[in-house]
């Protein structure tokens, strides 16, 4: 229990409430480090984790006297259930072998962030076979490495008319818990560290939590926040330099190190009065891969020394005062936008919700970890609460179902803002420091 810096004016002390804290990251550590596989065994264990749980879904949803077959066993016209992976056909999808033909003054592919278009198509792909999917199954509201269950026939060309579809069945969270008081957690991400425009209003919203700014009212609400999660892109991206090869993916060794001297300078402050975890991202010094491996505590000399200061992984996944939070910094969200028709970060979060899986896009367009005999990122059960950092605009609400509230935490370097959750009813407060100046 810290307690918070005395109100100068009313010299009132407030001390923060004690929390449980439970960490659920386990399943996303690396231990065996190895890149000598391919990617092919990492669908396998990811169909076959997904097959069990498409089966119950297909039960629940068709009947458990509907018909489950293979695809090498499909025959005529029958009305069958098949399940398999979505793979996702693009044109536009980058592709090595475009790159190098540009150079060789073949066909240039087009400059674009997004790589979705009107006739992109939907193939179905189990451990022997494969076919094109057409009916009531819209590609552009899909990815690939979807696991998914679907009911029709083949049609006299060989395609597989779909009539209806399910995703993978995932259990309900674990009813909130009933907590007696309000606490609450602070959901921030894209210090963007290294840009100047960022130090103040970062300086002034650590003030703000630990008590040295603001009135008696603000000093008592940031004394009942018990945990502060930053989702990554605490250092900012490099400006890119035209003298450099465009191969060169590293930044250069002195930005990095000051901007990371700046950021254990901030997290030294906030860490006396409340505990924080930390989560990699994009642009930050860790391994690129999902999962992205803790921050090595190395790199925080001052903050490393207090045992509120938690270093974590990217997904998050932890369960504070019997609260389950699950979330990413982002990637996922971005990558399911660049390659389909879902531009809202909600709805990205819906999407993968229903889907069953954090982010099924990776291997194939997000770089990730080539396991062999797991998926981590597959959901078995809902959580409380489920994020993403570095959106462009702040946004929250509830599920379809109603059980999960979807939190897009903005970017701090543009909007100077973050989500304060009240970990009793869910409630969300948007927390903004300062006015942004264009």
């Amino acid at each position: 229990m810290v307690p918070l810096n005395t109100d100068l004016v009313c010299c009132q002390m407030y001390e923060r409430p004690t929390s449980s804290y439970i960490c659920n990251c386990k399943r996303f550590i690396i231990h065996d480090l190895t890149f000598e596989r391919q990617y092919a065994p990492y669908y396998e264990a990811r169909l076959k984790t997904a097959s069990d749980l498409l089966q119950r879904k297909v039960s629940q949803k068709w009947g458990p006297s509907v018909t489950v077959k293979r695809l090498c066993d499909v025959t005529g016209s029958e009305k069958v259930v098949v399940i398999g992976t979505i793979f996702k056909h693009m044109e536009l999808h980058p592709s090595i072998l475009k790159e190098i033909s540009e150079e060789h003054n073949l066909i240039p592919q087009p400059v674009t962030e997004e790589y979705t278009q009107e006739d992109d198509f939907l193939i179905l792909e189990d451990d022997l076979q494969r076919v094109v999917l057409c009916g009531n199954i819209d590609p552009q509201t899909h990815v690939t490495g979807i696991n998914i269950a679907v009911l029709g026939y083949t049609e006299e060309n060989g395609k597989f008319f779909v009539e209806d579809y399910c995703y993978s069945y995932v259990d309900e969270p674990d009813i909130l818990p009933s907590l007696s008081m309000d606490k609450y957690v602070l959901l921030i991400s894209g210090f963007g560290l290294g840009k100047a425009d960022s130090m103040f209003p970062l300086q002034l919203l650590i003030d703000m939590i630990t008590g040295q700014v603001g009135d008696s009212q603000s000093h008592y609400k940031f004394s009942q926040l018990v945990r502060v999660i930053i989702a990554g892109n605490s250092i900012g991206k490099e400006d890119p330099d035209p003298f450099k090869s465009r191969f060169l993916t590293r930044k250069s060794k002195s930005a990095t190190v000051d901007s990371m001297r700046m950021l254990d300078d901030f997290m030294s402050q906030l860490v006396i009065s409340v505990a924080v975890d930390i989560m990699p991202g994009e642009f930050d010094p860790a391994n690129h891969l999902l999962p992205q491996q803790p921050l090595h505590p190395c790199m925080f000399p001052k903050s490393s020394k207090y045992s509120t200061f938690n270093v974590v992984t990217n997904p998050y996944d932890a369960t504070i005062d019997g609260v389950r939070f699950l979330g990413t910094s982002g990637q996922n969200v971005r990558n399911i936008s660049a390659y389909s028709k879902i531009s809202d970060p909600l709805d990205a979060l819906q999407k993968t919700l229903d889907w069953g899986h954090i982010a099924p896009i990776a291997p194939d367009s997000l770089n990730s970890y080539p396991y062999k005999d797991e998926d981590p990122f597959i959901l078995s059960q809902h959580p409380h609460v489920y994020f993403c950092g570095n959106a462009s605009t702040m946004g929250y609400k509830f599920s379809e179902n109603k059980s999960v509230l979807m939190v897009a935490i903005p970017v701090f370097l543009k909007t100077f803002s973050a989500v304060m959750l009240n970990l009793r009813t869910l409630e969300v407060q948007p927390i903004v420091v300062c006015d942004v100046v264009s």
